[in-house]
This record gives C-alpha cells, structure tokens and sequence, in this order.
C-alpha cells in the first residue's frame, strides 16, 4: 500500500501574496485562485460571455453567432481590464454595471448591443458565484478525501495494538488503537457523501430577470423558462423554475451547513488527537517537526510543542457554526429580493473555504506525523485489573451453550457489579476475585474465566470494524 501523503498549502518556495489569505494569514492556493476580486470578475465576465453564446444558440436572429463568439473570447481578463472594472465600479458603485461596461468598450458595437441582454444583475451574480462554489467544494472534497486516506492508513497500522476506549472520559472497554480512527474516517465520508449532495442539488444559477418571470424575453417572443434551463444545463447548474430576483438562500445555507458539518466532525478529531497528545493520556506523540512550546514551560519542546494544530481546527469548527448561523438568517429573505444577505454572505463564504480547507491540511499533517506509544497503550488497558471484562463473564454464566446452570440475568449482573468493583477498588486482578468465588466456579471452570477476563483479548469487532472500513472508503472519489 503506498502511503497517502498530506496535501500542502502552498507548494514549496512559494511565496503567497497575504493579501489573499482570509485574515491574511489562513487559505490554500487553490482556494486563492478560487476566489478574490479577479477571480469573480472572471466568473461573472464567463457567464455574460456563455449567455451570448446560448441565446445565439436558441435565437440567432437575435444574437448573430458572429456577435455571441465575439462576447465569449472577450469575456475574460486577457481582455477586459481590472483595473478598469475598479475604475468603473468607483464611479457606479455597481459592480455588474461596472464588468458589463468595461466589456463593452473592449467588444465591436455589433456585440456591445447584445451584452446583458434579458438579464438583471443577479443572473450574472449568482451563476458566477454558483461557479466558485462548485470548485470550492471540488477542493474541500480533494482535501477531506487525503485527510479520511491518511487516517484510514492509520487504523490499519494500528490495527494489533492494544488500546482502551473510553466513555465520559472514564475507560470502558478494549479495543485496539486503530478503531475510534474508523469512526473518523467513517464520519469524514458522512460528510463527504452529504458534500456530494449540495453539490449535486444547491448551486443553483439563474437567467430570469429582475423579479424571476422573465419579462425582457417574453418581450421578444423567447421562452424564458427554456432559455433559462439551457443556460444553467451549460454551465452544470441547477436552476428554479421559479425563482425570486434571486433563487432561495435556503440553497446557499446548504453549503454553509456542509462547512459546518465538516469542522465539527474534524473537531471531534482534534479533540481526541489533542487528549492522546496530553500528558494524562499520552498514548500519541508528534513525530513530525519540532517546534517551541513555550518559553516559560521548556519542557513542552519535548512534546514538539503545543497542539496548536488540533485547537486552530477546533477555532475553525467554532467560527463555521457562527458562519451557519448566519445562512440560516440570511434565509429570511424579502420577495423579490433584499440585499441583507449579500454582504455577509460574500466574506463568510471566501474567509470559510479558505480557513476550512487550511485546517484540513494542517490536520493532515498532524495525522500524517503522529505515532502511538503501544506501551501506554498496552498500561491504559491492564490499569482496570480487567474489569471491563465483566460483561463477557455475565454472557457466560446466563448462556445455556456455556453453562449447564446459568444464572437469571439480574442475579448474574447484580453480581458481576459486585465483584468487579472490589475488584477496583482492592486493585485486585478480576480473574482473582472470580477464582474465589463459587457462584462463578460452579458453572466455569478455571481454564475459561482466565481466558474470557484477558482484557488484551476482549476486543469484540474491533479488528474486523477497521479492515472492513478501510476496504469501504480507502481511496474512493466523492466527485
């Protein structure tokens, strides 16, 4: 199996203009090139230039394709100035007003005529931003897949080593290692097969003027509704039959509770990578590089740091629950269409993809880089003296197929509490205090209960939970 390598931020050398970054600080450079300034300029120049296209297509008495191949080249920044889209902006204070006439002075006067036809400024907008979203989620998809690879790989590596489970913070019972790591990887791929569903329902576009019914081409004897579904179907966008000046927010909302579900799933991970690392737990220890962890504790330099790490991760998943917060509000919109949301919607979606998908990769990383002590491991799971084997001696002694006298469940669980708290408490081995016991004696010989109270054994499914796991998802593509 070759080993699945964490993605980078940034490649090697390079050097990241911070400008870009949400918070100057946080962002891939995918994400970089997904989303900005310029980058929505081109999606919106892109889509002005493919309803040319698909106007000519349907009527090209009223678009001549000579004119609607001339909008599609030069709908792009090779030709159209930012520089000048600012300029324009500044004087306007309108962004579409601004691209659409910077177009037009780099356009003959046949094509200029055509640019905007039948639409509104939200058939630019929200097709363009439907377009960055749907890379962006191509990217989280990418990111979260290295990431559930990584910890799969690790579930396996881990697969022999003896480890406790724990539940209220409290060891329950054994299992190995490399089993709550299935439960990530398996919560990860929840989210991506949700991932998959937004992305395949809501990103919605839409061409149907200022209020949805499309009255500029029913003017000129063009069904809007078809013309409508070619556009979004060229695009590979959903549409409403139905729309407002805008289709619902209840769409956007969607991608948001996808980030949402994303971070809180990658904080539980956080959280359980940062207790092994800490030193009441300390079955984890970072093997990547070092780093300072304090200059007033020097001995956290020994532990490669703090898990700084884990808590940014778990500083994103907080800031995307307020970002979903958010969404679910921007919902209340007024019909046709208020621009309450526009704002807040426009930061909270780039500063959420690229924070996200930086906190995936730093948490690949981290999963990349860390080793299991099995020695601890193997401590954490003697320290109960086997009591947590106590479910397994109960089965026993009420199972027919074990016992030619089984105990009523009650009377065998009544005991097992029992014995097995004195068995904590007088920090006894289980198996002794069972030997001396002749409620268990009668009806198990000595030869099974020391095999069934071996707590390096009583790990249930746990193997077969990991290997059928990894087989599951290992690898596979979301998009």
């Amino acid at each position: 199996m070759n080993e699945t390598k964490p993605k980078r931020r940034f490649p090697e050398g390079f050097e990241v203009d911070p400008t870009t970054l949400a918070a100057g600080r946080y962002g891939t450079l995918e994400m970089v090139n997904i989303f900005g300034p310029e980058q929505t300029f081109q999606e919106s120049l892109h889509v002005q230039g493919q309803a040319a296209m698909i106007l000519s297509e349907l009527h090209p008495n009223i678009i001549p394709e000579e004119d609607a191949k001339e909008l599609e080249k030069k709908a792009s920044l090779k030709y159209v100035s930012t520089n000048r889209i600012r300029e324009l902006e500044e004087k306007t204070g309108h962004d579409v007003i601004a691209i659409n006439t910077a177009m037009e002075e780099v356009v003959s006067p046949s094509a200029a005529r055509h640019i905007n036809k039948f639409k509104t400024s939200a058939d630019t907008t929200q097709p363009a931003r439907a377009l960055q979203l749907k890379k962006a989620l191509r990217v989280i998809a990418d990111s979260v897949e290295n990431l559930r690879d990584i910890i799969l790989e690790k579930s396996i590596k881990w697969v022999d080593i003896p480890h406790m489970d724990t539940t209220h913070l409290y060891d329950a019972l054994p299992t190995v290692a490399g089993r709550p790591f299935s439960h990530y990887a398996e919560m990860l791929q929840s989210d991506l097969n949700f991932l998959k569903f937004v992305y395949d329902n809501s990103l919605v576009g839409k061409w149907a003027d200022a209020t949805g019914n499309h009255h500029s081409a029913s003017a000129l004897g063009v069904d809007g509704i078809e013309l409508q579904e070619k556009y979004c179907n060229s695009l590979g966008l959903n549409f409403m039959i139905a729309p407002a000046q805008l289709p619902g927010l209840e769409f956007e909302a969607d991608v948001f509770y996808v980030l949402a579900r994303l971070g809180a799933t990658m904080n539980n991970l956080a959280r359980y990578i940062a207790l092994g690392r800490s030193d009441d737990v300390n079955i984890f220890i970072n093997t990547g590089k070092k780093k300072k962890g304090s200059s007033a504790m020097p001995h956290k330099d020994a532990k490669r740091g703090n898990p700084t790490a884990e808590e940014q991760v778990m500083s994103i998943s907080n800031y995307l629950i307020g970002n979903l917060t958010t969404a679910m509000i921007n919902c209340q919109m007024s019909y046709a269409r208020d621009l309450s949301a526009s704002s807040n919607s426009r930061i909270n979606l780039e500063d959420g993809f690229k924070f996200l998908d930086h906190g995936i990769r730093r948490l690949s990383r981290i999963m990349f880089d860390i080793g299991v002590i099995p020695e601890r491991c193997q401590e954490r799971v003697l320290r109960s003296y086997g009591c947590p084997t106590s479910a397994l001696v109960m089965t026993f002694l009420t199972d027919v197929n074990k016992t030619d006298n089984p105990l009523p469940r009650s009377k065998a669980h009544d005991l097992m509490g029992e014995l097995a708290t004195y068995a904590w408490e007088t920090k006894t081995p289980f198996v002794n205090v069972l030997l001396k016991n002749n409620e268990v004696t009668s009806r198990l010989n000595s030869n099974i209960i020391k095999e069934i109270t071996d707590p390096l054994k009583y790990v249930g499914e746990s193997k077969n939970i990991v290997t059928t796991v990894f087989k599951k998802y290992h690898q596979i593509k979301t998009l």
